[in-house]
Order: structure tokens, then C-alpha cells, then sequence
């Protein structure tokens, strides 16, 4: 399986000649919309979510309530998944976790739903949130900037997660300098970072 990052928090799959495209939000670059077979998305802001882009690929989405309700044009094509719940498409094997996005600020509360997805038992994304899987991984992607960011929880949830390396996502908002700065928090021998910049892949065994 192959794994390529685009810009801020989307990335995409590629096994078997299927193609699975996780968060294609307004920061994504327009090759992230080339081709896919199907398309999962975390939660409905923006940065995730490019609604007129995803409306125009007539491929099954997978997403919670909230975001669904953003997408009734797309009729049945659109499939509402909770956390907990598993399923298939495109030839992948999905698992949903959590239910809210994180904080921004305390007197916001919850912003929103949020749903993570491991993929295939080998990926995991978390969206904005950094709810864990219930197993490990091969490759987890550790949100490392935003604004509802903090170091310390990113840097506790990427120790806790099981994982044979890191892949640096939701990143839009960092400068070459604040890029790299996070192999010195987050690589480990047990552990690799792997700063992928967008447009640059990594395969997944």
C-alpha cells in the first residue's frame, strides 16, 4: 500500500489499483481530486472538507452526521459512520473511533464530530482529535499544528500509539522553521519521524 501526503491533513491510499482519499479539505491540492475510489472524511471544517471538489467525484463518501448533512446532494453515495462501527470500500477495511473534535477554546465546548480512521489495521488517522486506536499500526498520522493544537497531548498520543513510524500531518499553518523543529519531539529509534512534505509518499508494508 502505498501512502501520499498532500497539503495540511490530506492524504491517499493506494492498493490494488484502488485509490482511497482521506480528508480532501480546501487547502488540498487539485491532484488529490485527480482520481479515487472513495473518500472518508474526519469532520466537517473546511480544512477537511472541500464540499464542491468532493461533490464533483461520483464516488461513495464515508463520514459522521455532521458532515453528511453538508452533503445531502449527494444522496445514497453519502454513508454515515459512528465510531465503533467497521466496514469496506474501494478494497479497504475501515474502523471508526471517537465521536468529537478537540477543543479550541473552553467556552466553545466541542466544535463538532469527529471520527478516526485506521485503514486496512495499518493507518491511522485521527483527525482533529488525538482519540487512539484500539491496536497498533503501521503508520500513524500525528496532527502537529492548529488551533486547537497543543504539544504535550501530541507528543503523548504519538508515545501511545503503537506504531512502527510517524507521518507529520494537519501542518498548513507551520513555516519551514516550526516543519523542523518536530523530528526533535516526536522521532524515536523504536518510533521514525517521516516529514513527508506534500506530494511525497511512503509505502506501507
Amino acid at each position: 500500500m502505498k501512502l501520499t501526503k498532500f497539503a495540511h491533513a490530506c492524504v491517499r491510499l493506494e492498493k490494488d489499483g484502488k485509490v482511497l482519499l482521506v480528508d480532501p479539505g480546501t487547502f488540498s491540492e487539485a491532484a488529490a481530486f485527480e482520481r479515487a475510489d472513495a473518500i472518508l472524511v474526519t469532520h466537517e471544517h473546511q480544512d477537511h472538507l472541500d464540499i464542491e471538489r468532493v461533490q464533483a467525484l461520483d464516488v461513495p463518501v464515508y463520514t459522521n452526521a455532521g458532515v453528511a448533512a453538508q452533503l445531502t446532494e449527494l444522496g445514497d453515495r453519502v454513508h454515515v459512520i459512528a465510531g465503533g462501527q467497521s466496514f469496506e470500500t474501494a478494497g479497504f477495511s475501515i474502523s471508526a473511533y471517537g465521536k468529537d473534535h478537540a477543543v479550541i477554546l473552553p467556552e466553545w465546548g466541542v466544535p463538532c464530530e469527529n471520527i478516526g480512521f485506521l485503514i486496512d489495521d495499518a493507518v491511522y488517522h485521527p483527525g482533529d482529535s488525538f482519540t487512539q486506536p484500539d491496536r497498533a499500526v503501521h503508520t500513524n498520522l500525528v496532527p502537529i499544528s492548529g488551533p486547537w493544537f497543543s504539544l504535550p497531548p501530541a507528543v503523548d498520543y504519538a508515545r501511545s500509539v503503537k506504531s512502527e513510524q510517524l507521518v507529520g500531518i494537519h501542518d498548513a499553518l507551520l513555516s519551514p522553521i516550526g516543519l523542523g523543529m518536530f523530528p526533535r519531539f516526536l522521532n524515536s529509534d523504536e518510533r521514525p519521524f517521516v516529514g513527508l512534505a506534500p506530494g511525497e509518499s511512503t509505502e506501507i508494508n
